[in-house]
C-alpha cells in the first residue's frame, strides 16, 4: 500500500506541475502575442526551461499512473473512459515532445520558433487535456 501512496503523490504533484507551466507558458506567449512584441531572450530561455519541467512532470506522470493502474486495477483495461484519458494523454506527450524539440532546434539554429507550429500544439495541447479530465471524471465517477 505504500508504494501505491508514493505512486499517488508522484502523480499528484507532476499534474501540478504540468498544470503550472503549461497554463503560466500559455499566459506569457499571448501577453507577447497580444502586445506583437517578441520575447526577449531571457524569456525565450525561461520558455525552454519551463517546457522541459513540463516534459519532465509527464513523463512522470505517465510512469506513476502506469504503475496506480497496475498496482490498483491489474492493468490498464479499465474502462473506455480510461482508455479515452489514455488517448488525450499521449497526445499531450507528443505535443509536448514535438514542442520542446521544435524550440530546442530554434535554439540550435539561433532563429524563432514557429509560431504557427507553436500555437496549434497549444491548442492540440488544450485539447487533449480537455479528454483526459473528461475521461478521469467519467472514469472514476462510481
Amino acid at each position: 500500500m505504500s508504494l501505491v501512496i508514493v505512486l499517488k503523490f508522484i502523480h499528484f504533484l507532476s499534474i501540478v506541475l504540468a498544470g503550472g507551466i503549461t497554463i503560466g507558458g500559455a499566459v506569457v506567449q499571448r501577453a507577447h502575442a497580444k502586445a506583437s512584441v517578441a520575447p526577449a531572450a531571457p524569456v525565450i530561455a525561461a520558455l525552454r526551461t519551463l517546457g522541459l519541467i513540463g516534459l519532465t512532470a509527464l513523463v512522470l506522470l505517465w510512469i506513476s499512473g502506469i504503475g496506480l493502474a497496475h498496482s490498483l486495477y491489474g492493468g490498464l483495461a479499465v474502462n473506455t473512459a480510461f482508455n479515452v484519458k489514455l488517448f488525450g494523454a499521449s497526445l499531450l506527450l507528443a505535443a509536448s515532445l514535438i514542442g520542446n524539440y521544435h524550440l530546442y532546434q530554434s535554439a540550435q539554429a539561433q532563429t524563432a520558433p514557429n509560431a504557427v507550429l507553436m500555437r496549434r500544439l497549444q491548442s492540440l495541447g488544450r485539447a487533449s487535456l480537455l479528454l483526459v479530465i473528461g475521461g478521469v471524471a467519467v472514469a472514476f465517477s462510481g
